[in-house]
């Protein structure tokens, strides 16, 4: 049986333009493998040539096959994760984390080894010319030397004599950045406390030294703004004699 003489005549049925009952029967006569006459195949190849060709309006646009794998969402896709990708999307929370991490380690070590430099920080009165600057008020001078193998930053240093509870003096010297095993001159100014000491110079009692104290106090805040002091206290005696006789390690940085 030919198969383009079946399409043929299956196109000639459709198109209605025809005897579509003659057409039937001589389709029929083929599919049963019977023969088709001589006037049977004049008259199709009379309606096959008479046939309007095709135009661009009447053919329908052909369509693309739909692919069955159109439809199917990708492995990748972020409509359906699989455990492969999961791990994927994850990835930058934990190199954020990673890096969040290192950070903190690096402001921890920063911080220790501030605080460490700050509380070995070395000072001393500075041998120089003092200046009056009013009847209660000395300008004045302090050596300070960082012994440590890290820099050092305060905003303030102060030493503050007491007698019982009453500040009598107060010295008080600008902050610096000191860079390892260095040392600085530093401005200050002492300061007497006029009205306390009148006030105690009244009182007609013997001045007892066990009553006097020294604070020393290091102002340095930890990356600039978290709060932080050195203090120490001394009896004004043990203060003083510190201050006369320096024991060794009390100033590394030079005689």
């Amino acid at each position: 049986m030919s198969e383009d003489l079946v399409s043929t005549i299956e196109e000639l049925i459709r198109s209605e333009r025809c005897d579509v009952g003659r057409l039937q029967n001589v389709l029929d006569a083929i599919k049963n493998g019977e023969p088709v006459s001589f006037e049977d195949h004049q008259y199709i190849e009379s309606l096959t040539q008479s046939r309007p060709k095709p135009t661009p309006e009447d053919t329908p646009a052909e369509s693309k096959p739909e692919n069955v794998f159109d439809n199917v969402i990708p492995d990748s896709s972020p409509e359906a994760p699989t455990p492969e990708t999961e791990p994927a999307k994850r990835s930058p929370a934990k190199r954020y984390a990673s890096i969040g991490i290192i950070v903190v380690i690096i402001i921890v070590a920063y911080v220790g080894l501030d605080v460490y430099a700050v509380n070995n920080l070395q000072f001393r009165p500075h041998h120089g010319q003092q200046v009056a600057i009013s009847d209660t008020e000395l300008s004045i001078q302090t050596d300070a030397c960082n012994p440590s193998y890290f820099p050092a930053t305060f905003t303030k240093y102060e030493i503050e004599a007491f007698y019982n509870s009453d500040i009598i003096e107060k010295a008080t010297v600008g902050g610096s950045t000191l860079s390892p095993k260095s040392a600085a001159i530093l401005d200050g100014v002492f300061a007497i406390n006029k009205e306390a000491v009148t006030r105690i110079g009244q009182q007609n009692s013997t001045f007892d030294p066990s009553k006097a104290t020294i604070t020393t106090s290091v102002d340095a805040p930890i990356l600039g703004f978290i709060p932080y002091a050195v203090a120490k206290k001394y009896p004004a005696e043990e203060f003083q004699q510190m201050i006369k006789n320096p024991p060794p390690g009390t100033f590394d940085c030079y005689p």
